[in-house]
């Protein structure tokens, strides 16, 4: 068993089986050394779309939850890729379907943040963007996309 497998393992995380997208772009695209995530939305494993806007109908605390398993869903996009042992997240943008009073668009994303470095660790460690949204598709409270450099 791998590190990253033995990670998720010892945090009881299952990374959820995703379908193709729906609509007319890949999941991910890969040139040369890098691996660009197309945006993924907070839709649990069971295919539940964790909605509401922060600031009104959302807490932080649903915000946190959906930024992770957003990223869950990033990760499992990167491991039917190319696996998760060679690589490291150089970029993460994030979105946060917001009221306009709500400013902590950084403390949700974190929720984020710190799934990937608990899974991957140091390669975990990225440069990042947490912007509010007005919408988000299929009224999702998060999306992420990543750019990822793929080692060896």
């Amino acid at each position: 068993m791998t590190d990253v497998k033995e990670r998720l393992k010892a945090l009881s995380i299952e990374l959820p089986v995703l379908g193709a997208p729906r609509y007319a772009y890949e999941a991910t695209a890969r040139w040369g050394d890098l691996l660009y995530v197309s945006g993924q939305i907070s839709r649990t494993a069971s295919g539940e779309i964790l909605r509401g806007r922060l600031g009104d109908d959302a807490t932080l605390a649903d915000g946190v939850t959906a930024a992770r398993t957003a990223a869950l869903n990033l990760l499992a996009r990167v491991d039917d890729a190319v696996g998760l042992d060679n690589v490291h997240v150089l970029k993460l943008n994030a979105w946060a379907f917001s009221a306009p009073t709500f400013v902590d668009q950084p403390s949700v994303i974190d929720g984020a943040s710190q799934l990937l470095l608990d899974v991957l660790g140091d390669a975990g460690r990225h440069a990042r963007t947490a912007l509010p949204a007005h919408v988000l598709p299929q009224g999702a409270l998060v999306e992420l996309d990543a750019t990822i450099a793929v080692r060896g």
